[in-house]
């Protein structure tokens, strides 16, 4: 038995990687685009931003690690019944249970290794995320600017830029410096600009400054004219959620003097880390048992109840989440529930097969 539950965990291996590859790919697109640009139009260099993917990779790996189990097994059993391999392991005296247990193996493998990712990969890569976010945004500022969209959230600036070019030269800039005592905002605009370091330098800029009655009192010209924008461009916005970041220990000791309505954020967190690994376990079993089988006719509606059950339960998922931070349901129910109907189903298809055999 020992070589049939290490012929089905090697056959398993690839179509896992390529399942889990491709759902991990998937979850990465949108930040794949937003880095695409950054490559292209901002100057941002390729190994930078392969950098700042392979942080955000683990995070998505909790998700869809039981994804890519559950579909990689689908593969790997539906080849089995194909091949008639699933017919002769059964003729040697394997049953069900019996085919399961190295499935089983892998799915608690696959459980704790989510666990080990939340508690000690993925707090580690949000500190380096941080990190590298902040020294792209130091050395390269045009890293966050956006093309004819005034910016208003830099300390006693305004900023807008009609155009970056791929030299990292910015050209049609106006910048409105605000000053508590004066009740008009001195006006700076330059033709052509350059970063160096966090400041923006504007060359042969011109400057216009107005009174109390916004009427113009002051007109004048500098050869190029340095301003300080550090403050904003050392907060580089990071796509993921802080809480989501946060190990379970983390998690509950930012609990600690808070409210009960600024706890549920942290509480549906903290359950959320428990229900996904618990998931790789209920997934990989049903994986086999949708995709086993003698008749080859059952093989569409097998795959079939497999992207049904996917969705259902991502969907049912993301809205109990949802839901449970708002307060709407308790957050057992929303979180857990998914699982709980996982469990169930995949609890009546064993007894099924187990009755009826494979």
């Amino acid at each position: 038995m020992k070589i049939i539950n290490s012929y089905i965990l090697k056959e398993s291996r690839g179509p896992i990687v390529l399942s889990v590859s491709i759902f991990t790919f998937i979850f990465l697109l949108d930040i794949i685009v937003t880095m695409m640009e950054s490559i292209i139009v901002k100057g941002i260099s390729v190994f930078d931003v392969t950098r700042l993917l392979s942080f955000y990779v683990p995070p998505i790996l909790t998700q869809t690690l039981p994804l890519g189990l559950f579909v990689g097994i689908m593969i790997t059993f539906s080849k089995f019944t194909r091949s008639s391999e699933a017919i002769a392991m059964n003729s040697i005296g394997m049953d069900i249970r019996a085919i399961l247990k190295p499935i089983l193996y892998l799915g608690f493998a696959s459980m704790f290794f989510i666990l080990f990712l939340q508690e000690s990969i993925i707090p580690r890569s949000y500190i380096k995320l941080q990190y590298l976010a902040s020294k792209i945004a130091y050395e390269n500022p045009v890293f966050q600017l956006k093309e004819r969209t005034f910016m208003n959230n830099l300390e006693n600036y305004s900023l807008y830029i009609d155009k970056v070019g791929r030299d990292k030269h910015a050209k049609g800039i106006l910048i409105f410096e605000n000053d508590k005592k004066s009740t008009f905002p001195v006006v700076l605009a330059g033709h052509e600009a350059y970063w160096r370091d966090s400041s923006i330098v504007l060359e042969k800029a011109n400057f216009i400054s107005f009174d109390e009655k916004g009427v113009r009192k002051l007109t004048g010209s500098f050869e190029d004219k340095r301003v300080e924008l550090q403050a904003y461009f050392s907060d580089l916005k990071i796509k993921v959620k802080e809480t989501e970041m946060m190990s379970i220990a983390t998690l509950l000791q930012e609990m600690k003097g808070k409210t009960k309505e600024e706890k549920l954020i942290y509480k549906v967190e903290l359950h959320r880390k428990l229900a996904l690994p618990f998931s790789s376990v209920m997934l990989s079993v049903l994986g086999v048992l949708l995709s086993i089988g003698h008749q080859r006719s059952g093989k569409k509606a097998g795959i079939l109840v497999g992207i049904l059950t996917i969705f259902f339960y991502i969907s049912l998922l993301n809205v109990g989440i949802v839901l449970a931070n708002v307060g709407k349901i308790p957050i057992l129910l929303g979180v857990w529930l998914p699982n709980l109907l996982l469990a169930a189903l995949t609890y009546r298809l064993y007894l099924v097969k187990k009755r009826k055999g494979i």
